[in-house]
């Protein structure tokens, strides 16, 4: 399986160290599409429930992408990932398929 990938690599003029090293100013690129997703309803405010109910997950789920997007932009805590989030999803370069995510009802 390496072995393939070190091919691949090779065929498109690429190492294995560039492949491992986020590229400068494309922090957004380190989470998957459904972080993203989930991302986005989390800054929107919406709970884990409510983020579940609508991507069709579990909220322990929607619990283990947030502990994951954590991890993987090496915040602190919840208050630094928003705040990182909300910067991610600002970023010009940053597109959604489709409309935003509506907002959260206040009552």
């Amino acid at each position: 399986m390496t072995t393939l990938l070190d091919c691949a690599r090779a065929l498109q003029g690429r190492s294995a160290a560039e492949d491992r090293k986020p590229a400068a100013g494309t922090v957004s690129h380190r989470l998957s599409d459904r972080e993203r997703e989930v991302a986005e309803l989390v800054v929107a405010g919406l709970t884990y429930r409510e983020i579940g109910d609508r991507l069709f997950i579990s909220a322990k789920t929607v619990e283990h992408h947030v502990a994951r997007m954590r991890s993987r932009l090496d915040c602190a805590n919840r208050t630094d990932l928003l705040a990182l989030l909300r910067t991610i999803l600002a970023e010009p370069s940053y597109t959604t398929n489709g409309q935003p995510w509506p907002r959260r009802a206040v009552n």
